[in-house]
């Protein structure tokens, strides 16, 4: 038998063949122009950045000075202390913020990069801000009072500080300013969108030929849309850090690609702006390699023929024949099969795909028989949600309290059959809340106590806590069922049903649904089967089980393994059941039941 080559073997010995000769003649020109070509590219784009966030720095520092002198003139400092000294309904505090929105709305025109100036009142926890829209009112709000709530203890910024909401970033200036003697319940500011900022300079050359420009703060966020990885970011944040020269060289994570990066900090805000650009870009206008193109025009040619009829041989057909074995697979021909290869690769990769090829084939069956039980267990599980003995007794009852004339009974018991009836008939939702579950199983012991009087007493204990936690319809209902059908006592005994919602002490991330009952409790053997989870794999249980094999059924679908039913004999007397089940964030109504 021949020994095969490997495909790795094959294509470094060609790649040798074709370029060897050229390798050591271009080797060291090219190195050297590259070097050449970055510094110049590099001090090209340094000086434009160096323009770029000087004018950006005039701009914070212009702010800044304004916000400086409204805290510190005493004409606006007069008009500002009306904010301190009245609540918000008096009319010397309106007229002070009228004052304020229009100096802001004036002084806007002027400031062009700004968002809006603000002045905050702790006293009375009002932002006084010019507002456009009912857009800008709600963004405005948001940001500042993150802002302010993010900073409540340390208030006394002496620069810019980035701040964030809803995925967007800003700039915000903040002064204190105390007069006579209340501390600190006034503060004026300004707000600047770092993308209104930068549309200027997005407005520019920038974003053709894989240029991309870069703003960032001083801990490693972009706060700009980027393309680069937050490793990325950090990379380039330490490699500025530390970088004496104009520009530094980076490889973006995502593609690998390589990158030339020139970056420039802000003086007056903790934030840096850069631009990288693709070194394939950078070097492509270089002057040698185009003489070059000219100069070897035919011998490439002829070269690139020979490369192309090998890797044709080598590659692109058996490629071909492997596309093609998949494009039949997806029509769905499974019965196809591919034959064998000369390189080891491709001998494993025709391998795989036949053991794939009928893996899929046997998988589709397998699925459709899957489909088949699915379905039945379905309509096994609608079956069981209205049980016709359930409803022909209920109706003996309304008629037997109707021939005694017990008239409110009747309508009690119409009442809790109808809620009953419409719960389950509408319980196709996915999720309800807890509170609307436990309201079911109310009104189904309702009616199990108008059958059996006397003889059936029941507690439900629900903290407000857990009321709006989300769980799948019909949890419960099959464990109430089964202990009144299982547990009651055919005597005179009173039977009572307890459940209780509780914090679970396996996990802090779970609450528990207790449901315990004081009846005859599992027999041995029943209780060794349940804890053993049989009747999840139905063995040798058939139908009997089916309600509690649904349950776990579909708190397995929805929770994986973060689930749990566990079955206990009560200490005394009587069989306790208790759901486990993982806390989910609330759950919003969308429609009435």
């Amino acid at each position: 038998m021949n020994q095969k080559r490997t495909l790795r073997f094959k294509f470094i010995l060609g790649f040798f063949i074709v370029t060897t000769p050229l390798i050591f003649f271009l080797f060291y020109n090219n190195f050297y122009a590259m070097n050449v070509v970055r510094a110049e590219v590099s001090q090209s784009y340094y000086n434009f950045l160096e323009t770029q966030v000087s004018s950006l720095d005039q701009t914070l520092e212009e702010t800044n000075n304004y916000i400086l002198r409204l805290g510190s003139s005493d004409f606006s400092y007069t008009n500002l202390i009306p904010l301190t000294l009245y609540p918000k309904d008096n009319g010397d505090y309106f007229m002070a913020k009228q004052w304020l929105l229009r100096k802001f709305d004036d002084d806007l025109s002027v400031y062009k990069g700004i968002k809006t100036f603000f002045v905050y009142s702790k006293k009375n926890n009002d932002m006084i801000s010019v507002k456009k829209s009912y857009e800008d009112t709600q963004e405005f709000d948001g940001v500042l009072y993150s802002f302010f709530e993010q900073h409540k203890n340390d208030m006394d910024t002496q620069n810019w500080t980035v701040t964030s909401w809803n995925d967007k970033f800003y700039l915000v200036r903040v002064i204190p300013i105390s007069p006579n003697e209340i501390n600190r319940e006034l503060y004026v500011g300004a707000l600047i969108d770092i993308n209104h900022l930068i549309q200027p300079l997005r407005q520019s050359n920038f974003g053709n030929s894989g240029k991309e420009l870069l703003l960032m703060s001083n801990t490693g966020t972009s706060l700009i849309e980027t393309t680069l990885s937050s490793d990325n970011v950090n990379e380039i944040v330490k490699k500025l850090e530390h970088n004496e020269m104009k520009y530094v060289s980076f490889t973006k994570s995502s593609s690998g690609s390589k990158y030339m990066l020139v970056g420039l900090p802000f003086q007056y805000a903790p934030i840096s702006l850069a631009v990288f650009i693709p070194e394939k870009v950078v070097l492509q206008k270089l002057l040698y390699f185009q003489r070059l193109l000219f100069l070897l025009p035919i011998g490439l040619i002829i070269i690139l023929v020979f490369y192309l009829l090998f890797v044709k041989n080598v590659l692109l057909r058996p490629m071909n024949i492997l596309i093609k074995g998949m494009q039949s697979i997806g029509r769905g021909n499974l019965d196809v099969r591919l034959g064998d290869h000369s390189t080891k690769e491709f001998s494993f990769l025709v391998e795989t795909f036949n053991k794939m090829a009928s893996q899929i084939q046997s998988l589709k069956i397998n699925v459709y028989e899957e489909m088949l039980r699915a379905q039945k267990a379905e309509f096994n599980h609608l079956q069981a949600q209205i049980n016709p003995h359930f409803y022909l007794n209920s109706l003996n009852i309304i008629f037997s309290l109707s021939v005694l004339e017990e008239n409110l009974l009747v309508q009690k018991m119409t009442q809790h059959l109808g809620d009953y009836f419409r719960f389950i008939t509408r319980s196709h939702r996915d999720t309800i809340t807890l509170a609307e579950e436990i309201g079911h199983i109310e009104n189904y012991l309702e009616i199990q106590k108008l059958r059996f009087p006397e003889k059936l007493t029941f507690q439900i204990t629900i903290p407000g806590m857990y009321k709006t936690y989300s769980i799948s319809p019909l949890i419960i209902q099959p464990f109430v069922e089964n202990a009144i059908i299982h547990g009651m006592d055919k005597g005179k005994a009173v039977f009572h049903i307890a459940i209780a919602v509780r914090q679970s002490e396996a996990s802090s991330v779970c609450y528990e649904v207790c449901i315990s009952d004081s009846g005859k409790g599992f027999a041995p053997d029943k209780l060794q089967m349940f804890q053993a989870g049989q009747y999840a794999e139905g063995q040798g249980s058939g139908d009997k089980h089916l309600g509690i094999w649904n349950v776990h059924h579909r708190l397995r679908m929805k929770y994986g393994e973060a689930f749990n039913i566990l079955f206990e004999n009560g200490a005394r007397k009587g069989a306790v059941v208790r759901l486990i089940i993982p806390k989910q964030s609330p759950y919003e109504e969308q429609g009435d039941l």
